[in-house]
């Protein structure tokens, strides 16, 4: 799965809401805890969902961060999830990508729940950083 999008935001912001822990949390999950660097750890809950935890496998500062995407209960490992800022103008591009799925039946509804998931929350990051407005929030109808 791979994914582009224009935020009308700095790179430096886009970067620092995909590495900060505060700035995970206003688009992503509700709790997190990163070390931001190559072979760091992270860790993103959500309230009445799964905690996520692994490693980084890439960073490269203000450009990409790369986790070992496991889900709790799931026995699939080698999933890469990658984001990667760069600077256009009048914004950025991000680029998602969800890589290393086994190409078996098995994993197709996982996958297609990756999917769906990176989109939502990557159009989430998009409204946070252009508008402030959180697609999660349980005020808005």
């Amino acid at each position: 799965m791979e994914h582009q999008y224009f935020i009308r935001a700095a790179p430096t912001a886009v970067f620092r809401a995909l590495t900060e822990a505060a700035g995970l949390t206003r688009w992503l999950c509700d709790s997190a805890e990163i070390s931001p660097r190559k072979g760091g750890s992270y860790r993103l809950g959500w309230t009445d969902g799964p905690t996520h935890a692994g490693a980084i496998v890439d960073f490269v500062p203000g450009t990409r961060i790369a986790l070992a995407w496991t889900w709790p209960g799931v026995p699939v490992h080698g999933t890469v999830f990658s984001l990667e800022v760069e600077p256009q103008e009048g914004g950025t591009l991000l680029r998602v990508a969800h890589t290393g799925f086994p190409r078996q039946e098995k994993w197709v509804e996982l996958y297609g729940g990756a999917e769906w998931g990176w989109t939502y929350f990557a159009m989430n990051l998009k409204s946070v950083l252009e508008s402030g407005h959180d697609l999660r929030s349980k005020k808005d109808g």
